[in-house]
């Protein structure tokens, strides 16, 4: 679970909210209760590609909402945005939840397939969880309770890092031997709904993901490899019959050089893998210039990991 710095009494508390990346994404069944039961890789961008949750202490509970992509995201206390609902579900694990001020700069595009309002509620989670000492209640052991109560993406946006994702998103196993990846992430500005791409699947009963190479990848362009030739998205297929702009954003991620391309989670974000982040960098410039009614963003995912790649690294940290 990511850090979150200790700060005096009454002062405001911030965390990133990154997106989250499958980089393959297998459906393996489904539950009597309907819950599709998911095998996934899933790594998580810098704060290139981040929304950005600030929490006070307060007299009464606020939740504000600004940035690029507020439009459409409600600013009130009402439910249904997973930021309110996360801080009323801990509230009532806590016994010293006090009124707080929650504000959401929203970065990410909504209904994209990189888990924006997941990450936003997760990163609510662990900020009033610090604030409320009741870290207990977001632990290792309460995956199952937080994605059945919450939504099957929030318990891997909690705990951030490279995982393995599988169950209905409680089965949650740190994942090593993955290099730093620099990506470039494009929406055509088409929201996909979940339900809707899940309805669309004709297949609920695939394989798994294969088990990994025995001390992870030499490089990027090995796992680019290993992704493309043994793994794949599901729901892929569903989503661009519902969005046929997905191809066309496939389509130019790689002809801009990428590695590999695929598309995220149910759609319609797509991510194309690069062997530097200049690369990223030059390939989002380009793109934006020819398509700049699409939500465009070069990033590192997995950030935390050094870059591995066959070639020299010193343009990897070219700020986008």
């Amino acid at each position: 679970m990511p850090e979150i710095p200790v700060s005096p009494p009454g002062a405001s508390l911030e965390d990133l909210a990154p997106a989250k990346i499958n980089l393959c994404l297998h459906v393996t069944g489904r539950r009597a209760d309907g819950y599709h039961l998911l095998d996934s890789l899933v790594v998580f961008a810098d704060s290139d590609a981040a929304d950005r949750i600030a929490v006070a202490p307060s007299d009464t509970d606020r939740f504000c909402v600004n940035g690029p992509e507020a439009s459409g995201l409600e600013s009130d206390n009402s439910a249904g945005n997973l930021v309110t609902t996360a801080r009323d579900w801990l509230r009532a694990q806590s016994d010293t939840a006090s009124p707080v001020a929650l504000t959401l700069d929203k970065n990410l595009p909504v209904a994209s397939g990189i888990g924006g309002g997941s990450a936003d509620a997760g990163a609510t989670l662990r900020l009033l969880a610090r604030l409320w000492s009741a870290e207990a209640a977001i632990g290792a052991d309460r995956s199952e309770a937080i994605c059945n109560a919450l939504g099957a993406d929030i318990a891997m946006c909690v705990h951030g890092g490279p995982l393995r994702v599988r169950g209905i998103g409680e089965r949650l196993d740190p994942v090593a031997g993955l290099p730093a990846l620099p990506a470039l992430l494009v929406n055509p500005r088409v929201a996909v709904a979940t339900p809707s791409a899940f309805a669309a699947l004709q297949d609920r009963d695939n394989t798994p993901v294969p088990a990994m190479p025995d001390g992870g990848f030499a490089d990027i362009g090995a796992l680019a490899d290993w992704l493309s030739a043994g793994t794949r998205n599901d729901l892929a297929s569903p989503a661009r019959q519902l969005v046929p702009a997905i191809d066309d954003v496939l389509g130019a991620l790689r002809s801009s050089g990428a590695l590999m391309a695929r598309m995220s989670g149910s759609g319609a974000t797509c991510f194309g893998l690069f062997t530097t982040r200049k690369q990223a960098v030059d390939a989002a410039e380009t793109m934006a210039g020819a398509r700049p009614d699409w939500w465009i963003r070069a990033t590192i995912l997995n950030a935390d990991t050094p870059v591995r790649n066959r070639a020299e690294q010193g343009d990897a940290h070219v700020e986008a």
